[in-house]
């Protein structure tokens, strides 16, 4: 092991070891808050007691507000994840480089009107990887009937499973997304989503358009276009429960003895430079018994340069049973990216170890990867902390 690593890995591994103690220590204190129900004053000369009913807290959720009718509530809540990542740069001569990182973002959205309206804001202290001024997401929604809904504005337009997975972006057993994320999809952007379900909520289907994708965080051309050319996504999904993409989280944390699995296929579309056409299917299966698994695979084609990229990944992971207030986990995933536009196939193996205090909502992270690029390969070392509230 290098110099350079042992002297900042060994200080940061403790420091989230001590964080991790911490977290384990108040584990048990933070569900405690969870689902408490505190009745507003209902006096004839206050607006608000008159308006709102009750307000609950859910960990992971945050704190929610329920108008006495019942017809109107609105939820507000947010994150912070702390890190460090340190890491070999190939190209510039095997040079070490690390950094310490922290985000935090704060949600509100609700709906009104008997749930018929619905909106949701999602704010960063920094630029959270969308390069908008702060701004992450933004969307009103309408629910046109019981399994037809309608969203405007910025947002996840549906373009792969580990791409759509939470609106948080946190529901993930690994420290980063796969590069085969990064470069295929994993952006937000501006449009029009229309989203329905059928089979009891096991199907799923989606079309949207949209223009001025905005995030500047992968390599990719993404999903995104200029403010004046036009793209349009459309899929269908099926799983043995209700949900999609969105609503998927990784791992088999639950280890509820009841398998669940989901499957689905996007295509995106644009009319820009390069005039893309993006495929994108994937898989994904929860055993019930703290095994899990999924897949993706990318297939873009460019008409105007006619060059075709392709790339995905395969993830397999294992979550052991809580033993006392955290709970163990193990992931493996591998992914790769080539095509036209690469000379050689970019590589990328990477391994984790996670601790679980409440799931997704607590937890520690750490991973090891090694991307090769066919003539160099670098390794890197990410340590995560995350807390949502």
């Amino acid at each position: 092991m290098k110099n350079p690593l042992t002297r900042t890995l060994i200080p940061t591994a403790s420091l989230l070891a001590f964080a991790s103690v911490v977290a384990a220590q108040n584990a048990p204190s933070l569900p405690q808050l969870e689902g408490k129900i505190s009745t507003l004053p209902q006096s004839a000369g206050s607006s608000i007691g008159g308006f709102l009913n009750s307000a609950r807290y859910e960990l992971g959720r945050g704190l929610t507000f329920t108008s006495q009718d019942g017809g109107s509530g609105m939820t507000v809540g947010g994150q912070v994840q702390v890190g460090y990542g340190w890491g070999e740069d190939a190209a510039s001569g095997n040079t070490n480089e690390s950094e310490f990182d922290a985000d935090a973002r704060i949600r509100v959205g609700g709906s009104m009107m008997d749930g018929k309206a619905s909106y949701f804001v999602q704010m960063s202290p920094t630029d959270g990887g969308q390069g908008t001024d702060n701004l992450v997401d933004a969307w009103v929604g309408w629910q046109i009937r019981d399994d037809i809904n309608l969203r405007f504005g910025q947002q996840k337009m549906r373009s792969g499973l580990s791409a759509d997975t939470s609106a948080n972006d946190t529901d993930f057993e690994t420290a980063t997304r796969a590069n085969s994320t990064d470069y295929f999809a994993n952006r937000r952007a501006t449009g029009a989503l229309i989203e329905g379900a059928f089979m009891e909520g096991r199907g799923n289907w989606h079309a949207g358009v949209m223009n001025d994708g905005t995030s500047a965080a992968n390599d990719g051309p993404g999903q995104g276009n200029d403010d004046t050319d036009m793209a349009w996504t459309a899929g269908v999904s099926f799983g043995s429960h209700a949900g999609n993409s969105e609503s998927w989280s990784e791992g088999d944390l639950a280890r509820s003895g009841d398998m669940q699995w989901i499957a689905g296929a996007t295509i995106t579309a644009d009319n820009g430079a390069d005039n893309f056409t993006t495929v994108n299917v994937y898989g994904g299966v929860k055993m019930g018994n703290g095994v899990a698994g999924q897949v993706e695979w990318w297939n873009r084609d460019s008409d105007n340069t006619s060059t075709t990229d392709d790339g995905g990944y395969a993830q397999v992971s294992y979550t052991m049973a809580k033993s006392g207030s955290m709970q163990p986990g193990f992931v493996a995933r591998w992914s790769v990216v080539g095509g036209d536009n690469f000379a050689d196939d970019l590589t990328e193996i990477t391994v984790g170890a996670n601790a679980y205090y409440a799931e997704h909502n607590l937890k520690t992270q750490v991973q090891i990867s090694n991307l090769d690029d066919g003539t160099d390969d670098a390794t890197s070392i990410d340590l995560l902390f995350t807390l949502v509230f």
